[in-house]
């Protein structure tokens, strides 16, 4: 086995230690139902999940130091195929499968409005609160009465997942979300393959990138985010349209935007390389309205499908009640407000709506911008800067929305995700968020740091491929073992750049059977 190989090999074990960690830390430190007071995902005592806590985190900073060190191996021209990759996946994925939700209780949310569907009621009018029971009682405080601010198709899979576990089932139901996510993290396996190429640097690149990343881990599995499908069925979508089945991605792409609305970004941007594509004006303003025929057809259908009406469209503003420090729009809206009532120009709220209008404003002149620009940057390139513009600017962001834009920058070309300012804004937006979903007690705060420092201490001292009793041995490429919080705070120098890969054409022509 070459020294490479073995390095990776080492990367992925290492890896597979960290997830392993977190995973059994999870089961006191995660997001654990409030509703339930004991049982397999019950409450344990304080000096328990303290040790969980701190478990947790040695776990996760195993598992950043283990994507990082990939990252670094694959820039530097290190042999890794898809194979090795997918293992890699789900070797960091499985053992965060049987427990507790991680990051987020936004899945106790999901699972109470499939309830409140299961019987009936509008999810767009009505919130957890009128459903009572467990699943309600799981629900936080913020969103009880908070409708459901998800598209129908979000709605319908909660529901379905009710259905089957029951509403006295929380655990249970929670793992039916986690095997959903798990199959729309498939999805993207298999969409960012035929993205990027089926076999050489730029397919591993890429699931390395988007795939791989600890997002994903952390909160579309951890947290059985409904994210998971809505970046499942984004890729699937182009994949259709790069190999000129038009109809079908667009119909695959509603279905994104059913789940969250944000996704009609990567529809615009794909249909504009569909249309650019067509010879003559007149045959680009036919693509253009046959386009615009099935898109409406699919979205008439799939609403009546689910069957929760259209009061989504007027919920999308719910997440804006909260406010999050990751919204730069928010953020100048509350230095904006202590500036206004500070000098009398005006009130803090007032302040606040405009700069988030503003924000969104200038969101949505950037997505205008990327559509646009389409046709010539590529649908993968168009939509995953479009999506960074919108996330940046938008009234709410959660780390997780970064992978709105990650995935389709993956495919398009995974090379500027691996420099160093990219994999440290990735480190810490995973280590921004408690594996809990809430924030740091001093108890747990200070478990975390002594785990994150046991867990650093030990890849300092431990390096792949050194020799026995002091004999040297073959030195992996990439960053510095250990230095992954260095990395994240200094900005170490970038991995040597490469030729970017051979990217398979972007089909816009008359539909034609495409590559794999």
């Amino acid at each position: 086995m070459s020294a490479a190989a073995s390095t990776v090999r080492g990367a992925v074990l290492l890896g597979t230690l960290g997830s392993v960690l977190l995973g059994a830390g999870a089961w006191a430190s995660g997001a654990l139902p409030p509703g339930v007071a004991d049982g397999v995902w019950g409450r344990r005592g304080e000096p328990v999940t303290s040790v969980c806590v701190a478990l947790s985190y040695a776990g996760l900073v195993l598992l950043l130091t283990a994507w990082w060190r990939l990252g670094g191996l694959l820039a530097s021209g290190a042999a890794a195929g898809r194979r090795q990759l997918r293992t890699a996946l789900w070797c960091w994925a499985l053992p965060l499968v049987p427990g507790p939700l991680l990051g987020s209780s936004d899945a106790y949310s999901y699972l109470a409005q499939g309830a409140l569907a299961g019987r009936g009621l509008d999810v767009y009018v009505l919130g957890p609160a009128a459903l009572g029971g467990p699943l309600a009682a799981n629900v936080p405080g913020m969103w009880h009465d908070a409708p459901a601010p998800y598209g129908p198709l979000s709605v319908a899979v909660a529901r379905a997942v009710v259905a089957l576990t029951g509403e006295g089932h929380v655990v249970a139901a929670a793992l039916g979300l986690r095997l959903v996510a798990l199959a729309g993290v498939g999805l993207l396996v298999w969409s960012l393959g035929r993205l990027a190429g089926t076999s050489g640097p730029g397919a591993a690149g890429s699931l390395w990138a988007g795939a791989l990343s600890p997002l994903v881990l952390l909160h579309l599995v951890g947290g059985a985010h409904n994210d998971a499908l809505l970046l499942g069925l984004v890729p699937a979508g182009l994949v259709a349209f790069r190999r000129g089945r038009w109809c079908l991605g667009t119909v695959v792409l509603i279905a994104a935007v059913l789940v969250k609305a944000p996704a009609v970004v990567a529809l615009l941007c794909a249909a504009a390389v569909s249309v650019a594509g067509r010879a003559g004006r007149r045959e680009r303003w036919r693509q253009a309205a046959r386009l615009a025929g099935v898109a409406a057809a699919a979205l008439v259908a799939g609403v009546a499908a689910c069957g929760q009406g259209w009061g989504w469209l007027w919920t999308l503003r719910t997440p804006a009640e909260v406010h999050t420090l990751l919204s730069l729009s928010t953020d100048a809206g509350h230095l904006l407000g202590w500036l206004a009532e500070g000098l009398g120009w005006g009130t803090a709220d007032g302040a606040m709506t405009a700069a988030r209008l503003a924000g969104l404003a200038a969101g949505l002149v950037a997505v205008g911008l990327c559509v646009w620009r389409a046709p010539r940057t590529g649908a993968e390139r168009a939509t995953g800067t479009g999506l960074l513009a919108l996330v940046a600017a938008a009234p709410v962001a959660q780390p997780w929305y970064a992978l709105w834009a990650v995935v389709p920058l993956a495919a398009a070309d995974w090379r500027p995700l691996a420099r160093t300012g990219a994999k440290a804004a990735v480190v810490a937006l995973t280590l921004v968020v408690m594996p809990s979903g809430q924030g740091p007690t001093w108890a747990s705060g200070c478990a975390a740091v002594a785990g994150a420092a046991a867990a650093l201490a030990a890849v300092a001292l431990w390096r792949p491929g050194a020799g026995v009793a002091g004999r040297p041995g073959p030195v992996a490429s990439g960053p510095a073992p250990g230095r992954v919080a260095a990395a994240s705070s200094c900005g170490a120098a970038a991995h040597p750049g490469e030729a970017p890969p051979h990217e398979p054409p972007y089909e816009t022509a008359e539909p034609r059977p495409g590559p794999g």
